[in-house]
């Protein structure tokens, strides 16, 4: 049974009635759902949930502005999250009735655990966080000032109790960067990433959102790459590499960041580096058999080549040719098509 119980008064046996017996919702005619004259698969809703959205096909279609109306879009919400329409109504509801946005981001932290990962859900949270605190309020605020704003730490503190729960959550991360890029509280961000990373260094999410915090969400062409960052990055990854050499997130991250803000850096400063790696005692057969290894030497000897003149670059490209082929045949074999027209991408490259 749908239970649709107002604010401001107690609740009474009524209110577990079918909608249809209460006496609050007699004055609304239904309206079902069309599915069209002979639908192919109609979906088997329950008795309950159909009645209750067939009053709140009504409510919409009549444009009603009432606490009872907001209150049945959270009844169907509830019942299923993915009704975007539903979302969409309960905001402008919001707005009309200019309800308290704090008592709606609680109710949406309620039903969180149920549809955490709701896409709806998610925006419905954020357009909430605009709504409540418009970035523009804090334009001459520091950054250390904004993270003590309220809003933001409440908003912080929820989104990483999601990842705290499950550290990939990649709707958690998105709504984490909205806020950051939202209120432009980067500096504090790089320390919440290292902490993620330090508890797993596996987590991809965490160094995705490295890359997101040291960027500033900026553009290739925008984002300038200096040689003290690049040179802490490769050292920061390497050290990385170090603890877990057949983990792909630190190669991925080194190797992405610099192809695309600063392709020189690859052989100039990362290959030193992952040579020396690669020729110490302690890592070099841990190194040496991951995969991540020879493709990295891949992307970096096939950058080295670009660099070149055509007379110039055989060696380097006789490198890169020897890594795609020890993949092919040794550390990547499910992949050795892939190598192998990475190989011959080498030879037709001009």
């Amino acid at each position: 049974m749908v239970r649709i119980v107002d604010n401001d008064s107690d609740y009474d046996e009524s209110s577990s009635l079918p909608m249809s017996q209460q006496e609050e919702w007699s004055d609304v005619v239904p309206i079902p759902q069309d599915d069209g004259k002979n639908p192919v698969c109609p979906i088997s809703y329950t008795d309950e949930y159909r009645e209750m959205t067939d009053y709140f096909r009504a409510v919409m279609a009549a444009g009603e502005v009432s606490q009872r109306a907001f209150e049945l879009s959270g009844r169907v919400i509830d019942a299923n999250a993915a009704h975007y329409t539903a979302w969409v109504y309960r905001k402008k509801l919001i707005l009309d009735l200019g309800l308290d946005i704090s008592e709606e981001l609680s109710w949406v932290s309620e039903i969180s655990g149920r549809h955490i990962k709701n896409y709806q859900l998610w925006h419905h949270r954020g357009a909430l966080l605009a709504l409540l605190l418009d970035p523009k309020s804090l334009e001459h605020e520091s950054q250390d000032q904004r993270v003590q704003n309220p809003a933001i730490r409440n908003e912080l503190q929820f989104v990483g109790e999601v990842i705290d729960n499950d550290s990939k959550n990649f709707h958690a991360w998105s709504h984490r960067q909205l806020v950051v890029r939202s209120y432009g509280i980067w500096d504090q961000e790089m320390a919440y990433v290292e902490t993620q990373i330090n508890q797993d260094v596996r987590n991809n999410s965490a160094w995705n959102q490295r890359y997101f915090v040291l960027t500033a969400n900026q553009s290739a062409d925008e984002f300038v790459l200096s040689e003290e960052v690049a040179d802490r990055e490769i050292g920061y990854a390497v050290e990385k590499i170090k603890l877990a050499p057949n983990n792909e997130s630190p190669w991925s991250y080194v190797i992405g960041l610099l192809a695309r803000h600063a392709p020189a850096m690859l052989y100039e400063r990362l290959l030193p580096k992952i040579n020396e790696l690669a020729a110490d005692k302690d890592y070099a057969i841990a190194v040496t058999s991951t995969p991540f290894y020879w493709s990295a030497l891949v992307d970096i000897y096939e950058e080295q080549a670009k660099a070149l003149s055509v007379d110039e670059r055989g060696g380097v490209e006789a490198f890169a040719e020897e890594a795609c082929d020890s993949l092919a045949e040794k550390y990547d074999p499910i992949r050795a098509k892939y190598w192998e027209y990475r190989k011959q991408a080498l030879r037709t490259a001009n």
